[in-house]
């Protein structure tokens, strides 16, 4: 699972701004279409196809936590369960787009959207972290070769060590370079294939929300 989560989320080629806008768009079509299984499938098909094999890896890496979510449905209720389920399965997907492009073009397309500097640069560190606590956390699962019940007290236990210890370090290493909250980006000219993935994520958004508004007329 750690190992399929590290290598989805190198950074790839699609546009900040083009990657930014997409991942949100196809979030919220999820959302206002309620979940439902046609629009999640078209949300889930716009990722797998424009961050290749990156969607794929995240969403069969959580396939633990599907299981624990159709199981509840059991207790409750099955349909339910099952499209909670896939919706989950979706947002991670969707998710991939935005480590599909490059950091610095995510901060780019902040700036281009006129969000604060101070407030980008931190969104800036937060994303490029995370690969690194990932690798943390996959190097910490290798040294632990208990694979029972313990293994996941012990692996929290000394990942919380290791995320503290290495947060620190980020912040000495911020404060000695006299950070100012001035954030490092990219903006450059999105290309065809970039306005493909905007304009298809557009369309299923325009679609969902024409839908909720038939729906609630008839």
């Amino acid at each position: 699972m750690i190992k399929q989560v590290s290598l989805a989320i190198k950074e790839g080629d699609i546009e900040g701004r083009c990657a930014l806008i997409s991942a949100i768009l196809l979030s919220l079509s999820v959302y206002t279409s309620h979940f439902s299984f046609a629009s999640c499938s078209i949300a889930m098909a716009i990722t797998l196809f424009f961050t290749k094999s990156k969607a794929l890896r995240v969403v069969a890496a959580f396939l633990p936590f599907y299981i624990l979510i159709l199981l509840s449905g059991f207790l409750f209720d099955m349909r339910y369960a099952l499209k909670s389920a896939f919706a989950f399965a979706t947002l991670l997907s969707v998710g991939t787009i935005i480590y599909s492009s490059r950091m610095n073009e995510i901060a780019g397309a902040l700036i281009f959207f006129k969000i604060p500097k101070r407030f980008v640069s931190v969104v800036q560190l937060a994303l490029s972290i995370v690969p690194h606590l990932i690798n943390d956390l996959n190097e910490i699962s290798e040294v632990i070769e208990e694979r029972r019940l313990g293994y996941y007290a012990k692996l929290l236990k000394v990942f919380v060590s290791t995320a503290i210890l290495r947060a620190l370090s980020f912040s000495e290493a911020l404060f000695s370079k006299n950070f100012n909250y001035e954030p490092l980006y990219e903006i450059r000219h999105p290309k065809v294939r970039d306005f493909i993935l905007l304009g298809l994520s557009l369309l299923l958004f325009l679609s969902t929300h024409l839908l909720n508004h038939l729906y609630a007329l008839f």
